[in-house]
């Protein structure tokens, strides 16, 4: 009997036994470095004793760090972001798959509102307007669009949407265009959808379309290379030395492809890891995805992580022994049936959406594993 099944055996036996725990932002921590320095050493800082400069990719992310500067007495750190190409990017991290072209000009930093016609206008992002958030039920296939009749700035939709659904709507075809624009048909005026157009990108391919620049900042001021002041405001370093807001992420992400088997003792034996992924909360499935969407590594399949089915009893369990609890993220919504399914877990990106799917043990694909 190999190592693998061994501990999956043993797993079976404490399977009711322990609840599994909750762990919150247990797979990414927030550090500041001990030195001033340039951005260009931060970013160097950052990599040497952690993972990389900061991605900030909401409001929570940003008071965490306010909170950590303030209890450190630092009055300004850079984060991650540089300057790229202008390019697009969707509120919660999609890629950019579809457009209706942006008409009209407003600068600098855009942002899109749909017609009445279903037609996209690039607008400066601080004008308000009504706005359409998505709800993400586990298990859909599609959204659940909600057109919010307030006025506020995009950044400010942004916000809302993300604390009472689960984003600004993203758009990935013809057809949800068609939607969104139907949820929206008994409104006739344009309303901020999730497009942002800018030039900010994130140190260590992070996917982020979170700012929080200043209302009163002129655009000229909203510079790339951004630091974060004693308040949590974004700002342009006007060339002095700043602490750099790192990283640490637990995740690590194998560069070659194997079976489940060889996956789980590559993560078990590898010099930086201590095992196999486990998906324990929604805070663990929120960090995984945004290491998934990194694009350093440029990931376009399904990923091993440590989840696999009896074959005797038919449920599922994590190979640290941890049952699967209150939080899932299955595809269909309930885990594949004993009879029909492969057994072996994997992510892949299903709809735009990153779900738990079963997969047939012997194929290769790259695995996620826990770092030390």
């Amino acid at each position: 009997m190999s190592n693998i099944a061994l501990v999956f055996l043993s797993a079976l036996l404490i399977f009711w036994a322990f609840p599994p725990p909750t762990a919150e932002s247990r797979l990414r921590t927030l550090h500041i470095g001990p030195n001033k320095t340039n951005r260009t050493n931060a970013v160097e800082e950052c990599k040497i004793n952690y993972t990389g400069l900061v991605t900030v990719y909401d409001q929570q992310d940003n008071m965490e760090l306010y909170k950590l500067m303030k209890n450190q007495s630092v009055q300004n750190a850079w984060i991650g972001t540089y300057g790229g190409n202008r390019s697009m990017k969707w509120s919660n991290g999609d890629d950019v798959t579809f457009n209706r072209s942006f008409t009209g000009g407003c600068g600098e930093i855009c942002c899109a509102a749909m017609t009445a016609d279903g037609y996209w206008d690039s607008l400066q992002c601080n004008e308000t307007k009504h706005f359409m958030c998505y709800k993400q039920d586990v298990g859909r296939k599609s959204y659940k669009y909600s057109l919010i009749r307030e006025n506020r700035t995009w950044s400010e939709a942004q916000l809302y949407c993300r604390q009472n659904h689960t984003d600004l709507v993203s758009i990935r075809d013809e057809t949800e265009n068609e939607q969104v624009m139907k949820a929206g048909e008994q409104y006739n005026n344009t309303f901020w959808i999730g497009l942002l157009e800018d030039r900010v990108e994130w140190a260590g391919g992070g996917q982020s379309a979170y700012r929080n620049w200043p209302s009163n900042l002129n655009t000229s001021s909203r510079y790339p290379e951004a630091i974060m002041d004693s308040k949590g405001n974004w700002y342009k370093n006007t060339g002095s030395t700043s602490f750099p807001l790192c990283y640490k992420s637990f995740i690590h992400v194998s560069k070659n492809k194997m079976p489940w088997e060889e996956a789980m003792n590559y993560c078990g034996n590898h010099t930086n890891t201590t095992g196999p992924l486990t998906i324990q909360s929604e805070n663990d499935q929120i960090e995984t995805e945004r290491e998934l969407r990194r694009t350093v590594h440029n990931i376009t399949g399904p990923v091993w992580v440590g989840l696999r089915q009896s074959r005797l009893f038919g449920f599922w369990i994590w190979i640290n022994g941890l049952h699967v609890g209150n939080y899932s993220n299955w595809k269909e919504g309930s885990p594949p049936e004993h009879q029909m399914s492969e057994h072996c877990g994997a992510i892949e990106k299903v709809h735009g959406q990153y779900k738990w799917v079963d997969k047939d043990c012997r194929n290769k694909y790259r695995v996620l594993c826990e770092r030390k």
